[in-house]
């Protein structure tokens, strides 16, 4: 375990210098091939099951293919407490996207992360569904996506924990993007996800990420941003609810 963790360290890291993570932020619209992405530096103040400031980085590598793209996410913080240097969280994320007609997308994802906030030691998981571009009117754009998932998840919990330390589940997740540019350099981006266990319907998750997103330059923006992950069956211990509030720069290229 403690090996993954510094190849994840590392990997974050590596790609900085180029959710349950929010993929869709960190996608771009290119007509041209090749390479291209955006790395984020952010401050966060959370409430929930942590009550401290960290320093937030994030970052996305892609590759246009032509008629499909792939995309490396990276997603990290570190936080201090006390004086006491700690790595809070981390996560990598791998999707291709394959487009099928103009309306229609297919996807496939795989993703490894923990959250010691959380007391998630460790979740891999594998999927793949469709993405729809239901509108793309003057400065608007609506996104539909469904998939299905299956995760493994470790907790650093105890061993009567009714919740459990080992779990497996099949989970659905549906997500809907809305973003609208303002003017031409001010963007305002709500995404929302609904992640239910198939079978155990009362098991769901809900993430909303909302960002206004003020360009400073071509290759600069000014970010802020206000999360909520809500956990209807987190570990005895764990709130249901954590937020996020960021202000930060993403950087592009």
């Amino acid at each position: 375990m403690k090996t993954k963790l510094i190849i994840l360290f590392i990997g974050f890291l590596s790609l900085n210098n180029f959710p349950q993570i929010n993929t869709e932020r960190y996608r771009l619209d290119s007509d041209s091939i090749g390479f291209s992405g955006i790395a984020d530096i952010e401050i966060t103040a959370i409430t929930g099951n942590t009550d401290f400031q960290i320093i937030h980085l994030g970052g996305r590598l892609n590759y246009n293919w032509g008629n499909s793209y792939t995309f490396l996410v990276a997603d990290g913080g570190f936080g201090w407490d006390e004086g006491e240097q700690i790595f809070d969280q981390a996560l990598m994320h791998l999707r291709h996207v394959q487009t099928l007609t103009e309306l229609i997308q297919a996807e496939v994802f795989t993703q490894i992360d923990f959250n010691k906030s959380r007391l998630l030691t460790e979740r891999e998981l594998i999927g793949g569904g469709l993405r729809f571009r239901i509108l793309k009117y003057n400065n608007l754009k609506f996104r539909l996506g469904t998939s299905y998932f299956f995760e493994h998840e470790d907790y650093d919990v105890s061993a009567n924990s009714i919740h459990g330390s080992n779990l497996f589940a099949n989970r659905f997740s549906t997500y809907l993007t809305l973003e609208y540019e303002i003017k031409d350099d001010i963007k305002l981006m709500m995404i929302t996800y609904f992640q239910p266990q198939i079978g155990k319907w009362n098991d769901f998750r809900i993430i909303s990420d909302n960002s206004l997103i003020v360009g400073l330059s071509s290759f600069v923006d000014l970010k802020t941003s206000f999360n909520l992950r809500y956990d209807a069956k987190p570990p005895e211990t764990i709130k249901n609810i954590d937020t996020f509030t960021r202000f930060g720069f993403s950087f592009k290229f």
